[in-house]
């Protein structure tokens, strides 16, 4: 849903970088660019994001949501990266 029915806008906040996602009943999100995790290592802090699904793809990758400014798409990636989580509540 969130890619295939919101704008999505790159924008600063809080001196954060990332993207307001917004459907079409007005209500955003914002999903920090918070990089990932690999080892001890923190990469790509302020310029990409990668957030995992609850939906794995196979016994050692799950499906992610990745994002640059130029670009969002859904993936899969192996889970021993470290990737943000987004809790939703209604």
């Amino acid at each position: 849903e969130l890619l295939n029915n919101c704008t999505w806008e790159w924008t600063t906040q809080n001196e954060v970088n990332g993207y307001r996602v917004t459907g079409s009943n007005g209500n955003s999100i914002f999903l920090p660019a918070a990089g990932n995790r690999l080892s001890t290592s923190l990469l790509y802090d302020g310029s990409d994001g990668y957030y995992w699904s609850s939906t794995p793809n196979d016994t050692n990758n799950a499906y992610l949501l990745y994002f640059s400014s130029g670009d969002h798409y859904r993936g899969w990636s192996y889970r021993y990266f470290g990737r943000s989580v987004r809790p939703v509540s209604e």
